[in-house]
């Protein structure tokens, strides 16, 4: 099987003859490119443009990457999953509760941190978002206190909205070495190490600008996963399609844990 980036260097010579938006067929295993052909075949039925080829190879190495950036865990250690909820998102939210589902699943131990008298109507002002993050991430440090965090073999941080800020900066702060899953991320949280991250954003997200979140993830080599037309909460309003973004988010997110 072809390495990535010896099929990156194939596509690259290929939209160099045909252009960008030639259509090729690509082989997939659980959702992972393995080759591609000019031609539809019984192993290669994926109908794609070279350069959604490109980008989906692009984030499959980023994702690769990510993944083993706690490689070296010791797996018989115990294990230790914290929730940081939004503003407005909880817990029991469909995003933060599933993952927390499948984390347990992996042998989690699901700790949740919970935030009280933050300043309401934060969006759009800077001065009240800064007094929700001091006042957040204060309450985060007296809630996680008492955690050795030297015990736990893995450390898995999933987090949402203003709880992404949150997260990164107590990961920062305190020099851990954690897997991180960032549900619809603020702009702020790319101001911190994010190593070990992966984000997902919708593209009709009012508290976030999508070409700025794709910039921030690619400068600091975060895997982002765009849901077209999903607000902050990554649902559309369509029940259906809100089913179906989650599902599609929850492989994504077992595949990382």
């Amino acid at each position: 099987m072809k390495s990535y980036e010896e099929l990156l260097s194939d596509i690259e010579e290929d939209m160099e003859l045909m252009g960008s938006s030639h259509i090729v067929y690509s082989m997939e295993e659980d959702d992972i490119v393995t080759d591609y052909d000019y031609l539809p075949s019984d192993s290669c039925t994926i109908s794609i443009t070279l350069k959604e080829l490109q980008e989906k190879l692009q984030l499959q190495m980023l994702y690769t990457k990510v993944s083993s950036h706690t490689a070296g865990a010791d797996k018989n250690a115990p294990k230790l999953a914290v929730v940081f909820p939004g503003i407005r998102y909880t817990a029991d939210k469909p995003l933060l509760y599933y993952t927390s589902r499948l984390a347990s699943k992996h042998g989690y131990k699901i700790r949740t941190v919970s935030y009280d008298n933050l300043p309401e109507n934060v969006k759009g002002d800077p001065e009240k978002m800064k007094q929700a993050f001091d006042l957040a991430l204060e309450q985060t440090e007296r809630s996680l206190n008492n955690i050795d965090w030297n015990s736990y073999g893995s450390v898995l941080f999933i987090s949402k909205s203003i709880g992404t800020v949150i997260s990164s900066a107590y990961a920062s702060r305190h020099d851990l070495t954690v897997k991180s899953i960032l549900f619809t991320p603020l702009a702020e949280t790319f101001s911190f190490p994010l190593a070990g991250s992966i984000a997902f954003h919708g593209t009709a997200d009012p508290w976030a600008e999508t070409d700025s979140i794709r910039e921030l993830a690619a400068q600091k080599d975060v895997p982002l996963f765009l849901t077209q037309n999903a607000n902050h909460s990554l649902e559309t309003g369509d029940v259906l399609t809100d089913i179906f973004i989650l599902k599609t988010t929850m492989e994504r997110v077992q595949r990382f844990i």
